[in-house]
């Protein structure tokens, strides 16, 4: 067999499929309907594939190799000019090392029953090849990674004169485009192969092209190939972040010991160790006053004040006061120190003590809501390494119980509603114990510095850490996952506003999309908050304008560019959308209002009532818990035939783009609502579960990392995994554990100690 068949039989046979590496980051709903509309494509390459491949199965891949070997070194007059004798097209042409080309021959002939040694036939065994199951879709051959990497090989070389060379395997991971009608044809598909070490990335893509070129094949083209290293060298921006992670790591531990020594000790020898109060994902603690001060009650703490007031902390947790004298009080670099303290922060991580009036069912929520976020991630980016994903997708999106996984970016609207409702509660309360007077710089400003500097390390972390922490057969290495693109977008994040600028190819830290959009409506509340506690009717009106923007805009969107509905499903008439779903719907603030707006008109109810019992009618609570489990089921659940096949209105569709978060929006408000005034029942004892506290006030830092722990543990992946309800369990179960527990580490390293500084700098007011 000559080199053209070689070559087809590599290529074609280590076809492997993966969907798009924004997967995790955008609309699920848009990911998970390509992946569906793809699913009937990659069926007919696979007949293509298998019908490639049948001629020549019949024989081993020595048998086929061993006609391959005819390609030999040639001593030529300048004894450095190489070609394969194939019969074909002349190597000449390719701009390609004589010793790349040379190892390579080495390989083949080396492969040959006669001459055959174990190097060589470890790397033909470390390539990928096909597996049973091409037919329907199972094109996902990783090839055997660490064989690959721990060969080293040697032959007799004849030119440039005569010696012993030796070379290592390495693990060469190349992306090529589809050009196959119903396939993305910009999507990232991978072949693993193992080459000699004196190949070159550029070289492994001509040899790839090369290879195509002889066989006539133009529905696969190389783009690039990344060679895995045995060893990255070091960046500056890597060594800068190193460093910075060793200084604080230096600081916990002195701080630690500080605190022990000076605060702890005498503390102990006194047995008044101080508790601490409040957990939220959203920058607000979740805890409200029986009634406003000047009653005999605890003052409100609050974000928004100056010199004179407590501030609140991004993830809730508040720092505790303590009260001291002038004798006891230790000195200010103590005290700087002591706020890194492992000790005292993860004192304050694990207690599940709340105080009397404490919004406590927002915690069940919180804990609820980032545990849906992560397995709708888990499931997603499976779509990523998973061996039989177009198969199981289609059984799966059929069932009645896969419809809330699905549907799993409703999780995202729960912290909206939680988020409106806690800035306009407790912004409002704070107006009313200051007669409206506000420190409105402070109320940006400790916002701002309890989200960003956890966020910028996590950032970093991910951009400038993981090509040293992770490796793997599809992992790229030599860029990141960010692919470089973070060099010129990262001040979108540090400025939360990278969803509203269209960086090409896109923007840095993807999921964070979240903060973006939540600081945006942050920033904007006063706009409603202020309205509501000088003139309510005012407010109320303003709070309607954003209402009807917030519906209007999406419909109007999906009318105009016949998006369907969830990003998911069919359009009569209109079977592709003609806008980016994703940017238009997704992650665009105009689109996403409603749930916020639910939760600040939840929020201003519960300070109206100013903790008097709300007395409603029992038909009354029967109607409205009723009416909010059936919007909840309408929304998860409505559109489950749609999402199967049948076509959908656009009118329809637009409906449900324009109502379906707002709808959620509204019925989480009102779980909040009557838990909170007495209404709950079961409900609000399971939410208010005292579990839940500790857990809940890692929840902003598992919503950074958990993408970063499932993509280390897919991109460490030796091989592809048969997925599974099973399989799946198992993988979400131990993300969770991985994530919260990382979490408490990340909380304790960088979060806390941030919590602590800042009260400390900004000399709050001590608690009585």
């Amino acid at each position: 067999m000559e080199l053209r068949s070689f070559f087809a039989i590599l290529l074609l046979s280590s076809w492997l499929y993966i969907t798009q590496s924004q997967l995790a980051y955008e609309d699920p709903h848009r990911a998970i309907n390509r992946l569906r509309a793809q699913t009937d494509a990659h069926v007919n390459v696979g007949n293509i594939l298998a019908q490639s491949l049948m001629p020549v199965n019949t024989g081993s891949l020595l048998a086929v190799l061993d006609k391959v070997a005819s390609p030999q070194l040639e001593k030529q007059a300048e004894g450095t000019s190489l070609k394969f004798k194939s019969g074909a097209r002349s190597t000449n042409s390719l701009n390609i090392n004589p010793q790349c080309l040379a190892d390579v021959s080495a390989f083949a002939q080396h492969l040959n029953p006669t001459t055959l040694t174990e190097w060589a036939l470890r790397m033909a065994d470390a390539t990928g090849k096909p597996s049973a199951g091409i037919l329907s879709g199972r094109f996902l051959f990783f090839g055997d990674f660490d064989e690959c990497r721990a060969i080293n090989a040697n032959y007799t070389q004849f030119t440039p004169n005569v010696h012993e060379r030796k070379f290592k395997g390495q693990f060469c991971t190349t992306k090529y485009r589809i050009n196959f009608p119903g396939i993305n044809p910009d999507g990232n598909y991978y072949w693993g192969l193992c080459l000699p070490d004196s190949c070159s990335d550029g070289e492994a893509v001509q040899l790839g092209n090369y290879a195509l070129g002889l066989y006539n094949i133009s529905i696969v083209q190389f783009e690039f190939a990344t060679c895995h290293l045995r060893t990255v060298p070091w960046t500056a921006r890597a060594i800068g972040v190193t460093t910075m992670l060793a200084v604080i790591v230096f600081l916990v531990i002195l701080g630690t010991a500080v605190d022990i020594l000076f605060i702890q000790w005498p503390k102990w020898q006194s047995n008044a160790l101080e508790e601490d109060l409040g957990v939220g994902f959203d920058g607000l603690p979740i805890y409200r006053p029986l009634s406003l001060p000047g009653r005999g009650e605890e003052a409100l703490n609050s974000h928004i004040s100056g010199v004179d007031n407590d501030p609140l902390i991004v993830n809730g947790n508040r720092t505790p006061d303590i009260t001291v004298t002038a004798s006891n009080q230790p000195s200010y670099l103590v005290r700087i120190l002591a706020a890194f303290s492992a000790w005292t922060n993860a004192e304050k991580l694990l207690s599940t003590k709340q105080p009397p009036g404490a919004l406590s069912c927002v915690n069940g929520l919180r804990v609820i809501s980032i545990n849906w976020v992560v397995l709708g991630h888990v499931l997603l980016i499976l779509t990523i390494f998973g061996d039989n994903i177009g198969a199981y997708s289609q059984k799966a999106l059929k069932r009645w119980s896969f419809q809330a996984i699905i549907n799993a970016t409703f999780s995202v609207d729960t912290f909206f509603v939680l988020s409106g409702l806690l800035v306009t509660y407790l912004t409002l309360c704070e107006m009313k114990r200051n007669a409206g007077k506000i420190n409105w710089v402070m109320f940006y400003v400790h916002r701002y510095l309890r989200l960003t500097p956890v966020y910028m390390i996590c950032l970093g972390i991910w951009v400038s850490l993981m090509p040293y922490l992770v490796d793997g057969p599809i992992f790229p290495q030599k860029t990141g996952v960010e692919k470089d693109h973070c060099k010129n977008t990262w001040w979108g994040n540090l400025l939360y506003v990278q969803n509203l600028v269209k960086f090409k190819p896109t923007y840095c830290f993807q999921w964070a999309w979240y903060l973006a959009v939540d600081m945006q409506f942050y920033v904007i509340s006063p706009l409603i908050i202020l309205p509501l506690y000088y003139r309510p009717k005012l407010g109320y009106f303003i709070m309607a304008l954003f209402f009807l923007m917030t519906t209007i805009t999406p419909f109007v969107l999906s009318e105009t560019r016949y998006y369907p509905a969830a990003s998911l499903g069919k359009i009569k008439g209109h079977p592709v959308p003609r806008g980016d779903e994703n940017y238009d719907l997704y992650i665009s603030p105009y689109c996403r209002m409603g749930p916020y707006l639910a939760g600040m008109l939840c929020g201003y109810a519960l300070y109206y009532m100013d903790g008097r019992r709300v007395r409603l009618h029992r038909a009354l609570v029967v109607l409205g818990w009723v009416a909010s489990a059936a919007i909840a089921l309408t929304v998860l659940y409505g559109l489950k035939d749609y999402f199967n096949g049948k076509e959908m209105s656009l009118h329809l569709a637009a409906t449900y783009n324009a109502l379906s978060r707002t709808a959620w929006g509204v019925s989480v408000a009102w779980v909040i609502f009557s838990c909170s005034t007495g209404y709950g029942g079961v409900v609000n004892t399971f939410l208010s579960w005292s579990v839940w506290v500790p857990l809940s006030r890692l929840t902003y830092v598992v919503y950074l990392i958990h993408i970063i722990v499932i993509i280390v543990w897919g991109a460490t992946s030796r091989s592809p995994f048969y997925i599974d309800d099973m399989t799946i369990v198992y993988l979400y179960l131990a993300t969770l554990m991985a994530t919260y527990a990382l979490a408490f580490v990340f909380s304790l390293l960088f979060e806390s100690p941030v919590m602590a500084l800042e009260k400390l700098f900004f000399k709050k007011q001590k608690r009585s």
